[in-house]
């Protein structure tokens, strides 16, 4: 039985840059990768180190925008 899409979407809106829209989806790895590099970034950002950090996950944000229904399929 698959996760419900309407749910991933919602938690990929409000705390997708947090990665919990994978973890919901069963990708925990990518999930707490995701969570780790926005908390790193956010440590990091007034050393210019999580200015980049936060671009790949807010890319990363974005391309999830398409590939979330999938990943609530499975």
């Amino acid at each position: 039985m698959g996760r419900s899409v309407a749910l991933a979407y919602v938690l990929w809106f409000f705390l997708g840059s947090l990665g919990i829209h994978r973890m919901y989806c069963g990708r925990i790895g990518s999930g707490v990768t995701m969570l780790a590099m926005t908390l790193i970034g956010g440590l990091t950002f007034p050393i210019m180190i999580g200015h980049v950090l936060l671009f790949i996950v807010g890319i990363w944000w974005l391309l999830d925008l398409f590939l979330t229904a999938g990943m609530a399929q499975y």
